[in-house]
């Protein structure tokens, strides 16, 4: 099913306005994922976006836990959001366990692979968007 550009910019700001109030704690690592995917993949990207503390593999508060967990919210919202398009075609969810993803992917044709990799990127490249212009608003004064 194709994705509009719509569609993944309304995902990927409605999941990061939940952490809005935390925007310093985080926003650093929004411009991280990319580089991060295309220099170590998907499967590194998945262990990296998993809070070791959150099991079920929600998305941590962006105010809550350790620095490094505040810090990695957005790669989070990454999964959640890449899981959210893929939906069931690839049978992949977001609160799979890294060892679980590593499975599932390494069943899945290059193909597939290559669309899971371009999608991160393009996710990630939205998550990078809408944070500098959520970082632009705060420092106006204004409320998102």
């Amino acid at each position: 099913m194709p994705v509009s550009s719509y569609e993944l910019d309304q995902e990927v700001f409605r999941l990061l306005k939940e952490g809005r109030a935390q925007l310093d704690n985080w926003q650093g690592a929004a411009s991280e994922i990319a580089d991060y995917v295309a220099s170590w993949g998907v499967e590194r990207f998945w262990a990296m976006s998993r809070s070791p503390v959150l099991r079920g593999g929600a998305i941590p508060e962006a105010g809550q836990g350790s620095e490094e967990q505040r810090r990695y919210f957005p790669w989070a919202v990454a999964r959640v959001v890449l899981c959210s398009i893929v939906r069931d075609d690839l049978g992949i969810k977001d609160t799979m366990t890294t060892e679980e993803f590593q499975n599932r992917f390494r069943q899945l044709n290059f193909n597939q692979q290559v669309l899971l990799t371009d999608l991160l990127i393009e996710i990630s490249l939205a998550i990078q968007f809408w944070t500098m212009r959520m970082k632009d608003v705060k420092d106006s004064g204004n409320s998102v």
